[in-house]
């Protein structure tokens, strides 16, 4: 089976986000020290029009509609089987590339198949590229759950529900150079996006179509 769908992700990060909490915390803390620094070294009032602003944590989440192409394999009986996919999803800010398991599946064929209405459950792990920034360290983690209905045997309609996902990028270098940060110079604190984005969704609704060989 071929799967192709939409995916809207929005990883928002909190103070106690695994892995990122207490990284993105950080970084805010320092890019809003960095962006005072910068100001009162240049002589910009704040909220001036030349002035750089503040930020608060949501700004360092993740935000991009992903095209998730993903052929599966299905396996076991038509009431009951295993479903495997490799994911490659596209996005106008990101790209991942991953694969999934879901190992509960029911089926219930009527009209002598040519009507299955289904349930699924499982996860995925991806990488997660942002496209902006080479040589970053990034993943996604998800739960999923879905219904959907096969018709005529090839074509299927497929509704799914994130029940959680964790993910986001870190680039260990621009972390590193963000410490060393001169407000005295001509060019405003980097935005720390460049260095650690990522966070925390649930309750994500997706849709997606399949073709069955």
């Amino acid at each position: 089976m071929l799967r192709v769908g939409v995916t809207p992700l929005s990883l928002t990060p909190a103070s106690d986000t695994p892995f990122l909490g207490d990284r993105v915390d950080e970084a805010v803390a320092a890019y809003n020290a960095a962006a005072d620094a910068y100001n009162q070294a240049h002589g910009y009032a704040d909220g001036s029009d030349m002035a750089t602003a503040p930020i608060e944590r949501g700004a360092l989440g993740v935000r991009s509609t992903l095209l998730v192409i993903a052929p599966a394999l299905e396996v076991g009986h038509p009431n009951a089987f295993l479903r495997f996919e490799a994911q490659l999803g596209l996005g106008d800010t990101h790209r991942s590339y991953g694969v999934a398991f879901y190992p509960f599946n029911l089926a219930a064929p009527l009209r002598r198949g040519t009507i299955v209405p289904y349930l699924s459950a499982g996860g995925s792990l991806s990488w997660l590229d942002d496209r902006a920034i080479d040589g970053e360290l990034g993943g996604l983690l998800a739960a999923r759950v879905a219904t959907g209905v096969r018709l005529a045997r090839r074509m299927t309609v497929e509704v799914g529900y994130g029940v959680a996902a964790l993910g986001g990028t870190v680039e260990r270098g621009r972390l590193d150079t963000m410490t060393d940060y001169d407000p005295r110079g001509a060019a405003p604190p980097p935005h720390p996006t460049e260095a650690l984005s990522g966070g925390e969704q649930r309750g994500m609704v997706d849709v997606s179509v399949g073709v069955a060989f």
